[in-house]
């Protein structure tokens, strides 16, 4: 099976469920249709940010897991897509 790999260009998401008391939230890659579950945050400041996002938002994030068997995902920026 191969590994699964951080996209540094970042990817676009939709928040499914909003982030919880516990930090945790899920998106979907909508590229993809694949399901995330973001629970940790490189910065306070990007916590904060993807905190107030409301459901069916949709963000160009990038993210890398953290681990190799859990669907638990690291938060690591926001990127402003390139034009084509």
């Amino acid at each position: 099976m191969a590994a699964v790999r951080q996209n540094a260009e970042g990817e676009t998401v939709r928040v499914v469920r909003p982030m919880n008391d516990h930090g945790a939230m899920t998106v979907e890659v909508e590229e993809r249709n694949a399901t995330r579950h973001v629970v940790e945050y490189a910065t306070p400041e990007l916590e904060s940010t993807l905190r107030a996002l409301p459901a069916g938002t949709s963000i160009p994030l990038v993210l890398e897991p953290l681990g190799v068997r859990a669907n638990a995902w690291r938060a690591v920026e926001i990127r402003t897509p390139r034009p084509a």
